[in-house]
């Protein structure tokens, strides 16, 4: 089993309130928008947050995830997606698709440089020409790192949360600190994270151009400020 298995039964309750409409409508709209045509492919899909929305619309939708029990808990919500395990970096569907997309931080789970350009041509590879590949991750806070190499994101009454940058390496670990229960229950992720001219140059790599940078989902244009990125690259 692995550790995405073993949170599974918890995810959707551990990601509330990033599962509600006002957060899952705007993504789903952008996406529905950039497909090109009616075949759709998740990576990473998880318990089906966007891909159940999506196929809801009428998109053919095929998820794929490493875990198992990611995937057994979207199946307790919807039939609409076809799924299947596999990796990735190296997983395979015999079809192409109009859209492939791995979003909310996907590609940082892949921890090595190879991995995730592997990941990146692993996608390409599923579109068609013309096809729309979207990838969305955080801008790394580097600027905000403090003491020990940590740059808070939360210092609440209840919930502290920091990163734990490696610069060398280009790694973090998500720490997160739940205190309402009146004992602390803590949580950590590990990532490597990307810079934009990085994930434009793996995408160049794998034979696709950038078609837009945003840093949200309404389409606003990434720039210094913003906290997101998403890259919108086209499958010449």
């Amino acid at each position: 089993m692995n550790r995405f298995d073993e949170i599974a039964g918890d995810y959707d309750e551990d990601i509330y309130p990033l599962n509600e409409k006002e957060f899952v409508t705007p993504t789903v709209e952008k996406l529905a928008e950039l497909a090109p045509g009616n075949d759709v492919l998740e990576l990473a899909v998880g318990t089906g947050r966007i891909a159940i929305p999506l196929a809801e619309r009428g998109f053919q939708v095929t998820g794929m995830d490493i875990s198992e029990g990611m995937l057994q808990e979207l199946h307790k919500k919807s039939d609409r997606v076809k799924t299947l395990v596999g990796d990735m970096r190296n997983g395979a569907v015999d079809a192409q698709f109009d859209l492939v997309y791995l979003i909310f931080n996907g590609i940082t789970y892949a921890l090595t440089l190879d991995d995730q350009v592997a990941t990146i041509q692993n996608a390409a590879r599923h579109l068609r020409p013309g096809g729309v590949l979207v990838i969305e991750t955080f801008v790394p806070r580097v600027h905000e790192i403090v003491g020990d190499n940590r740059a808070p994101f939360a210092l609440e009454e209840d919930f502290i949360g920091y990163d734990e940058y490696d610069r060398v390496n280009q790694k973090l670990i998500s720490k997160q600190f739940d205190l309402s229960e009146g004992q602390v229950a803590s949580h950590q992720t590990e990532h490597r994270y990307v810079w934009p001219s990085e994930l434009e140059l793996m995408g160049r790599l794998a034979g696709l151009e950038v078609a837009y940078k945003w840093g949200d989902w309404t389409g606003e244009a990434l720039t210094n400020d913003s906290d997101d990125m998403i890259i919108v690259f086209r499958k010449k």
